[in-house]
C-alpha cells in the first residue's frame, strides 16, 4: 500500500514538472485554421463558422443553444431572432431547427416560430380565464390576439377542451367556443322569447335586437321546436328569410286560407304575404297536396274556375260567338294571370276547336271571325269594279310612278329647258318616239354639271335595282281604321280593344281576298275584251317594228364617227330611242300579270325591275339581259340582247327594206325640216341644221344629244362648202357666248350694278347678231345649193 502511494506521488511530480516545463514546439493560429479546414473538408470534423468568423460552433452546440433559448423564451421563439442569439447562419438555425422538430414531438414549428407543450399549456389557461369572463371565445378574435393561424389554434385548443378548458367548441360553426352556462343561459332566453311570440316574427331582427349568437340560436332553437318544448315551426331554414310562426299563429292562418279558399276556389300569393307567409307557392303546395291547383304568376286557381272557363270558352266556340273570360274571374286577378289561365285552358280543349284568343282575355270563335269578314264581300266586289272601270289596266300606279320620280328630282329642275328643247326635236323620227332630234341641245357648259349628271343616273339606277327588287304587287282594299268603322257600325256590343285586334287580324286576309277579287275582274274584263287584245297586239307590232328600224337606222349614223363621240351617241341612243322600245317590251309582258301602265315611255327602270320580279324563269334570263343592256355603251350588244328578248316574248319584227327605208329618211328629213322653219331658239337651230346637213352629206339618219353638236360640225368639214362650214363654225361660238351670257345672269341676279349693265349690252348685241345670221343658217338646209362637195 505503501508502495502504491509512493508511485503515485512519483506520477504527480512528473507532471507537475511537464505542466511547468517550456515547451519546445508549438502550432501558430494559421497553421491550426489549415488543420482544422483540412479535417473539415475531409468530413473528419462538423463545425459550423460563426456570423464573425472567429470561433467555430458544432451542430450539437446549435441545437443545445436553440433548446436554451426556447426555454428561456417562455416556450415560444421566432428562429429569426435565434440568429442574433447563436450567431451563425439563419441556414444552419433552420435545418437545426426541423431536426429538433422531427425529434422531439412536444416543439412544434409553426409560421416560422418553435412552439412547445408548455406554451401552448399557457395559453389553454389564459384562454379559459377568459371564457370564464365572457362566456364565449372565437377563434377569429384569437388569431389577432397571439398570432397564430385558426387551424392550429382549433387543433391545440380542441386536445385540451376538458382538460385545461373547461368550455365546448359549436360543432355547427366550429370558430366558437361557448361554455355550458352561457349555452344554458342562451337556450333560456331563446325559450322564453320564442314562448311569448304569439305571430311571424323574422329570426334575422331577434338576433339583431337581442345580440344571439347566430348558429347557436338556430341549433338551440331547432332543438326546442323537435323537442316540442316550443310550440311552432321554423319557416325558410337557416336563412335571412327564416320566420318563427307560433302555432297558435299558423292554426288561425290555416283556418282563414281553407275558408277563403273553400269559398272563392282561389288564393291570392300578395293575400298569404300580408298573413306572414313569405313562400306563398311553397305553403299552398305543401298544404294542398292532394288538390289539383293551377298556379299564376300571382294567385292560384282551383279546379272549379277552371272547369268553369273551359265549359264557357266551349259554349263560345260552338256557338260561332266571342266571350271575354276576365268577366268570369275574379276581379282581383290581373290580366297577365287570366291570359295564362285562358291559354291552359286552350291547351287542354279538342285540338280541333276553332277558337283564337284576342287582348289576352277574349276567345273568338272561327264563325264569328268568318261572319265579321263576309261583312266586307259586297265591298269588295264594288270596290274591284269601281276600281277596273275607272282605272282598266292601269296597275303600275302612280305610286310606283311617284318613287321613281322621286329619284330623279334633285337634278330635274336643272333640264326643264332641255327636255323642251327634247321633246320639240323627237318629233320627226318617224315613229311616235323615236324621232332623230330627240334629246335636241344638252350643251355643257360647265365639266361639273356633266359629272353630276352621270353621278345622278348612276344612283338613280342603283337605287330602282335595290328598292324595286322585291316589292309585292297589292292593291289596298282598306285601311286598319276604316275596317274598325265598320265592324263598330255591326257589332255595337263589342269592346273597343277587340275591334282593334279583329280589324288589325283581319287586313291581311281581306287584303288578300280582294287581290283575288280584283284579278277575277280584270280576268273578266280582258277575256271579253279578244278583240280588242288582237288589235293592241297588231298596233304594238307595228310600233315596235318603226322604233327597231329607226335604232338600225340611227346605228349606221353613229358608225361615221371617232371613238368618243361614237360611244356618246350610242349611250344617248340607248337611253332614248333603245329604252323607249325595251319599256314597250316590258309594257307588254307586265300585262300578262296585271302590271301594265297606259304611257310605257314612263316606265322607270325601278319599275322594269320590279315588272322582272314577276316574270317567269325563261322569260327572266333575256329581260334581265336586255335591261342590263340599257347601261353599257354598245348598240350592237342590246340590239342582240333585243332579238334574243323578241324571240321568247314571240313579236312579229317587219323589217325594213331599200324602199323602206328610203321612206323613213325622208319623213324624218321633212319632220326635222318642219321643226326647223317654227323655231326661233339659236341653240335648237343650230342642233337641227347640223342634223340635217349631216343627213344631207352622209344620206344616213342621226340622233345626237346637244353636247355632241361641234363634233357634227368639226365632222361636216370637207363634206360642206367652206363658206358654209364658217358660217356654222361663227354661229356655234355666238350661241357658247348666250349660252354663258344666260349662266351668268342666272348666277348674278337682277341687280342694277355696272357689270350687269355691261353684260346685258353684250347680251343684247349677240342676240342681235344671232337673230341676223339665224335666217342664213336655216337657208342652208331649207334652200341648199346645187352642188355639193360631197356631190362631186
Amino acid at each position: 500500500m505503501a508502495a502504491a502511494w509512493e508511485e503515485i506521488r512519483r506520477l504527480a511530480a512528473d507532471f507537475q514538472r511537464a505542466q511547468f516545463a517550456e515547451v519546445a514546439h508549438r502550432l501558430s493560429e494559421r497553421n491550426c485554421i489549415e488543420i482544422v479546414t483540412k479535417l473539415i473538408a475531409e468530413k473528419q470534423l462538423e463545425v459550423v463558422h460563426t456570423l464573425d468568423g472567429k470561433e467555430y460552433v458544432t451542430p450539437a452546440q446549435i441545437s443545445r443553444e436553440i433548446r436554451d433559448e426556447l426555454h428561456v423564451c417562455g416556450g415560444r421563439v421566432n428562429i429569426v431572432d435565434l440568429q442574433q442569439v447563436i450567431n451563425v447562419d439563419l441556414l444552419h438555425i433552420e435545418n437545426r431547427a426541423n431536426d429538433i422538430v422531427k425529434s422531439e414531438k412536444t416543439i412544434q414549428l409553426v409560421l416560422g416560430q418553435l412552439i412547445n407543450e408548455s406554451y401552448l399549456d399557457q395559453l389553454a389557461e389564459e384562454i379559459n380565464d377568459k371564457l370564464q369572463e365572457t362566456g364565449q371565445v372565437t377563434i377569429s378574435e384569437l388569431c389577432k390576439a397571439y398570432d397564430l393561424p385558426g387551424d392550429f389554434l382549433i387543433q391545440a385548443l380542441s386536445r385540451r377542451l376538458g382538460r385545461i378548458i373547461h368550455g365546448q367548441l359549436d360543432q355547427e360553426n366550429r370558430g366558437v367556443i361557448f361554455t355550458e352556462a352561457f349555452v344554458s343561459r342562451h337556450r333560456a332566453r331563446i325559450r322564453g322569447l320564442f314562448t311569448a311570440i304569439t305571430r311571424p316574427t323574422p329570426v334575422s331582427n331577434l338576433i339583431t335586437r337581442y345580440g344571439f349568437q347566430e348558429h347557436l340560436l338556430y341549433s338551440v332553437l331547432e332543438e326546442l321546436v323537435n323537442t316540442g318544448r316550443l310550440k311552432g315551426t321554423v319557416v325558410g331554414g337557416r336563412q335571412d328569410k327564416a320566420v318563427f310562426v307560433p302555432d297558435i299563429y299558423a292554426r288561425t292562418q290555416s283556418n282563414w286560407v281553407d275558408s277563403f279558399f273553400k269559398q272563392n276556389g282561389y288564393l291570392e300569393f300578395d293575400a298569404l304575404y300580408r298573413l306572414g307567409i313569405p313562400d306563398p307557392a311553397g305553403y299552398i303546395k305543401k298544404r294542398y297536396k292532394s288538390t289539383q291547383l293551377l298556379f299564376l304568376r300571382a294567385a292560384c286557381v282551383g279546379q272549379e274556375i277552371v272547369d268553369q272557363v273551359e265549359a264557357s270558352v266551349e259554349e263560345a266556340i260552338s256557338s260561332g260567338n266571342w266571350i271575354d273570360v276576365a268577366t268570369l274571374l275574379p276581379s282581383s286577378l290581373s290580366v297577365e294571370d287570366v291570359g295564362i289561365l285562358l291559354q291552359q285552358v286552350m291547351r287542354s280543349l279538342n285540338k280541333n276547336s276553332s277558337g283564337l284568343v284576342f287582348s289576352d282575355t277574349i276567345v273568338v270563335s272561327e264563325k264569328f271571325l268568318s261572319s265579321c269578314a263576309d261583312l266586307f264581300s259586297d265591298m269588295m266586289q264594288q270596290k274591284a269594279e269601281k276600281e277596273m272601270k275607272n282605272n282598266p289596266v292601269n296597275l303600275i300606279t302612280e305610286e310606283d310612278l311617284k318613287q321613281a320620280s322621286g329619284l330623279e328630282n334633285s337634278y330635274a329642275n336643272k333640264k326643264d329647258k332641255k327636255d323642251e328643247r327634247r321633246k320639240k326635236a323627237t318629233e320627226g323620227s318617224g315613229s311616235v318616239r323615236g324621232g332623230g332630234g330627240g334629246n335636241a341641245r344638252e350643251i355643257k357648259i360647265k365639266k361639273t354639271k356633266k359629272k353630276g349628271r352621270k353621278d345622278a343616273d348612276s344612283d338613280e339606277e342603283s337605287q330602282a335595282t335595290s328598292t324595286g327588287r322585291n316589292k309585292q304587287l297589292e292593291f289596298p282594299f282598306m285601311s286598319q281604321e276604316e275596317i274598325q268603322d265598320v265592324l263598330k257600325t255591326h257589332m255595337q256590343d263589342c269592346p273597343e280593344e277587340l275591334i282593334t285586334e279583329l280589324a288589325e287580324h283581319l287586313i291581311r286576309p281581306l287584303t288578300k281576298t280582294y287581290q283575288e277579287v280584283v284579278r277575277s275582274v280584270f280576268t273578266s274584263s280582258t277575256s271579253s275584251s279578244g278583240a280588242s287584245r288582237r288589235q293592241t297586239m297588231k298596233d304594238l307590232q307595228e310600233e315596235f317594228s318603226n322604233l327597231y328600224n329607226n335604232i338600225r337606222l340611227f346605228e349606221k349614223g353613229i358608225k361615221h364617227f371617232t371613238d368618243e363621240t361614237q360611244t356618246n351617241l350610242a349611250k344617248h341612243l340607248l337611253k332614248t330611242v333603245c329604252t323607249d322600245v325595251t319599256n314597250l317590251i316590258f309594257n307588254f309582258l307586265a300585262s300578262d300579270s296585271m302590271m301594265t301602265t297606259e304611257n310605257y315611255s314612263t316606265i322607270t327602270s325601278e319599275v322594269r325591275t320590279k315588272i322582272l320580279g314577276k316574270l317567269p324563269e325563261d322569260t327572266k334570263g333575256p329581260l334581265t339581259k336586255l335591261h342590263t343592256s340599257l347601261n353599257g355603251k354598245s348598240v350592237e350588244d342590246f340590239l342582240s340582247c333585243l332579238d334574243s328578248a323578241v324571240d321568247i316574248c314571240g313579236i312579229m319584227v317587219k323589217k325594213g327594206d331599200k324602199k323602206k327605208e328610203r321612206q323613213v329618211l325622208f319623213q324624218h328629213r321633212q319632220a326635222l325640216i318642219e321643226q326647223l322653219k317654227v323655231t326661233e331658239d339659236p341653240a335648237l337651230v343650230l342642233h337641227l341644221t347640223s342634223v340635217l346637213l349631216f343627213q344631207f352629206s352622209t344620206h344616213c339618219m342621226l340622233h345626237a344629244p346637244g353636247r355632241s353638236v361641234p363634233q357634227i360640225i368639226n365632222f361636216l368639214s370637207g363634206k360642206i362648202p367652206e363658206d358654209q362650214h364658217s358660217l356654222l363654225i361663227k354661229y356655234q361660238g355666238l350661241v357658247v357666248k348666250q349660252l354663258i351670257s344666260q349662266t351668268k345672269k342666272t348666277e348674278q341676279g337682277d341687280s342694277d350694278t355696272t357689270d350687269n349693265l355691261e353684260e346685258e349690252e353684250r347680251a343684247e348685241s349677240i342676240r342681235k347678231e344671232l337673230q341676223e345670221i339665224t335666217t342664213s343658217i336655216k337657208d342652208l338646209v331649207l334652200r341648199p345649193r346645187k352642188s355639193s362637195v360631197t356631190e362631186e
